[in-house]
């Protein structure tokens, strides 16, 4: 099944109209005063501060997890996650954020840089074993659908 399309109008109606000409505003001046590395650092730090504001109990195994990240985002409106176990990783599928559609085409870079920041805290907390971490793969897909990994060597 194809969700391209409900996907991409989640994510163009998921955030607030009021705030796309600030978050605009805001992308603009980000991009003319820093590199996008450092602008995607800025949003991997926002994102653990969420994180550290949005805690998440302990749980069980990947299902309490699912559970537990979406019911942070399903209060937020910011969409939801599938968590997949494979053989050597944990496939984290983030569909319809706000994030990636609001600061425009650098926006999805920055958006995995929050996500990064925010599940790798939530894992942390969950006891996350020294040599894992969680990365964002290249974008395969819209907007409005953001792949990560946790594993090796992803710290």
């Amino acid at each position: 099944m194809d969700l391209t399309a409900p996907l991409l109008h989640y994510s163009q109606h998921a955030a607030t109209p009021q705030w796309q000409p600030f978050n605009q505003a805001l992308a603009s001046e980000l991009t003319a005063g820093l590199p996008d590395s450092e602008i995607r650092g800025l949003f991997l730090r926002i994102g653990r501060r969420v994180a550290d504001a949005l805690a998440v109990p302990r749980c069980q195994d990947t299902a309490q997890l699912q559970q537990a990240f979406n019911a942070h985002w399903a209060g937020m409106g910011w969409g939801v996650v599938v968590l997949e176990e494979q053989r050597d990783a944990l496939r984290i599928v983030h569909a319809c954020s706000p994030v990636a559609r609001q600061f425009g085409p650098a926006g999805t870079v920055w958006a995995e840089g929050f996500f990064e920041g925010v599940y790798g805290r939530w894992f942390e907390a969950q006891g996350l074993p020294a040599g894992l971490g969680v990365r964002a793969l290249p974008s395969q897909e819209p907007d409005a659908l953001l792949e990560l990994r946790l594993g090796r060597g992803l710290a």
